[in-house]
């Protein structure tokens, strides 16, 4: 039986909150509440080293939905849904850039371009019969068009010689994001504690009970859940599923024919410049089955999938080598919009960013803490 010592037991075994995931929208939440309830103890615990579940596994774009994605997106769910989940990504990749600065968290406002095989005209066609119909309902969002007919022939790929441009996109430098959401949580006395797996929870009338890995015991009024692709672990019954997506970054080339993000197969791939190299992401549509794990690794059939693609499409009649390959979890859904509710009297949930935490993470973190305060008005034991 583990035995703690005073000081871990007093450093560690109760706080007002504890937010349960480090990355982008976890940091952020917990941020927000820090500010809103200055002075109670708001800790944030991760599993892993870095928050690199996703938060910096992802590709580095700020995008909010190409043509492509944004049509699949109205079909699976609704117009009304796919252009609120539109907006929320657009508002909140604004929200983080006024916040910390383009030129702190990386931001190139590249722009980005949804291109199609030479052998497939059919899917261009059927995109581009509806961008009038798109770019008239996502005016109102941004006040001007969101999709163009463009050429993408100067990238020397091989693709259609018609393309559909994506003028307000960009990109960002994960990295640097990452440091500046950290470093803000922290600055305003946010606790970030890593290596500290949860395993459950159980909640009563006063507290909620935390058990850990390493079996140390934690106490909090209020407990936040942003594990996204992990929620099932702990809440089996939660409308999400893992979903991996594996990266892969290229050696240098002796000549980067790239510029800007770039979208392929209805946003199952993508890819973008990033220095001398390029970086290309996704295929996951090509195995499903085995792609919908919380297990990070990198496969033999997406990375021969994705290989084969740059070699064919990207960068033809080159042989490619990647100097760099990872995978991170994401939190999926046939809606993916995201899922954020009080669950219980003292659990909140902000998960389920359906590949989009990037640009979704801010304005989460601000619905996330509107729910909050609209409990607590009728909460009078919290201490609000």
């Amino acid at each position: 039986m583990n035995s703690f010592s005073y000081w871990e037991q007093q450093g560690f075994g109760q706080a007002d909150w504890v937010v349960i995931g480090a990355g982008f929208v976890g940091l952020q939440s917990a941020r927000k509440i820090k500010e809103a309830y200055p002075k109670q103890r708001v800790m944030v615990l991760d599993s892993h080293a870095i928050g690199n579940a996703a938060s910096l596994r992802n590709a580095g774009f700020a995008c909010f939905g190409s043509a492509g994605e944004m049509l699949d997106e109205i079909g699976r769910t609704s117009l009304a849904e796919a252009l609120q989940l539109y907006e929320n990504r657009y508002l909140g990749i604004q929200i983080l850039r006024e916040r910390y600065g383009s030129t702190a968290i990386g931001y190139e406002p590249c722009g980005g371009m949804e291109v199609f095989l030479p052998e497939k005209p059919d899917e261009f066609t059927a995109i581009e019969s509806r961008l009038d119909f798109l770019n008239k309902e996502l005016k109102t969002i941004h006040n001007s068009d969101a999709y163009h007919v463009s050429n993408p022939i100067e990238t020397g790929m091989r693709v259609l010689k018609t393309a559909i441009s994506s003028p307000l996109e960009g990109s960002i430098l994960t990295h640097q994001l990452y440091s500046c959401i950290r470093q803000d949580a922290l600055s305003i006395g946010v606790e970030l504690y890593e290596g500290m797996q949860v395993l459950t929870f159980n909640e009563s009338s006063e507290w909620i009970e935390i058990c850990l890995s390493n079996l140390m015991p934690i106490r909090t009024r209020q407990i936040v859940l942003c594990t996204n692709g992990f929620t099932p672990k702990l809440l089996p019954a939660i409308d999400l599923n893992p979903a991996r997506g594996q990266v892969f970054v290229t050696n240098a080339l002796s000549k980067q024919p790239l510029n800007g993000i770039y979208h392929a197969d209805k946003g199952y791939l993508y890819f973008r410049s990033l220095g001398d190299r390029i970086l290309i992401g996704g295929g996951r549509n090509q195995d499903f089955l085995e792609e919908t794990t919380t297990e990070m690794a990198v496969t033999d059939t997406i990375r021969t999938y994705i290989k084969a693609y740059m070699e064919r499409v990207v960068l033809p009649g080159q042989t490619i080598r990647f100097q760099y390959e990872w995978s991170g979890i994401m939190g999926m859904h046939e809606n993916r919009n995201p899922i954020i509710r009080q669950e219980s009297e003292r659990v909140f949930l902000a998960v389920r960013m359906g590949g989009m935490g990037v640009a979704l993470s801010a304005w989460v973190a601000n619905q996330l803490l509107t729910i909050i305060q609209g409990a607590a008005v009728t909460d009078k034991r919290s201490g609000y």
